[in-house]
């Protein structure tokens, strides 16, 4: 017997189950499957990053709560677009107010604070308050931000979006890169 039949022990008549056009037929429906899936994505990229929709013009704005309510280290949920945008109002412990889109960057899941930053439970991503970078897991980009508006009668209201700020990378929750320089200077 050859040697090679050793290290390949397929018998002739088990070779002929699967025809050439059988598996061509697989290949191509497993790129199909592969193309949908990725069309799928594609058409929901924008929704994900919190970009408005084309032509959406001016938002109105929305009221949240009021300013009196949130304590430091508090957050609010609210919606703002539509009854599908949610989004998290949050006082920081300094008590500065900031506002976010409620959808991780990475792959849409719900955004949570946890009294010190946001967190993205289903693959431990965590955000910066600040401008909402990513430090931990992950979450490449920031999350959208949504531009608030103190009013005299002490309400807070979501006015608009935020632009995306260029991203320093991933930054330390201990030390950003900013933090870094100038304690270089």
């Amino acid at each position: 017997m050859a040697h090679w039949k050793d290290a390949f022990p397929v018998d002739l008549a088990d070779e002929a189950r699967h025809s050439r056009r059988e598996f061509a037929r697989f290949l191509a429906l497993v790129s199909a499957g592969f193309t949908a899936g990725i069309g799928f994505l594609w058409a929901r990229k924008k929704p994900l990053e919190g970009a408005p929709e084309a032509g959406a013009g001016v938002q109105a704005a929305v009221a949240v709560c009021a300013a009196a309510s949130l304590s430091p280290g508090q957050s609010r949920l609210f919606t703002f677009r539509d009854a599908q945008d949610k989004c998290v109002l949050v006082r920081t412990t300094l008590g500065e107010l900031r506002a976010y889109r409620q959808i991780c960057t990475h792959l849409g899941c719900a955004v949570r604070w946890d009294g010190a930053r946001l967190e993205c439970p289903c693959h431990q991503g965590y955000f910066e308050v600040v401008q909402g970078f990513p430090v931990q897991g992950p979450p490449t980009r920031p999350l959208s931000g949504i531009e608030l508006e103190i009013r005299p009668d002490g309400l807070i209201w979501a006015i608009g979006d935020l632009t995306k700020p260029n991203s320093p990378g991933r930054v330390s929750s201990a030390c950003p890169k900013e933090s870094r320089k100038e304690a270089a200077v």
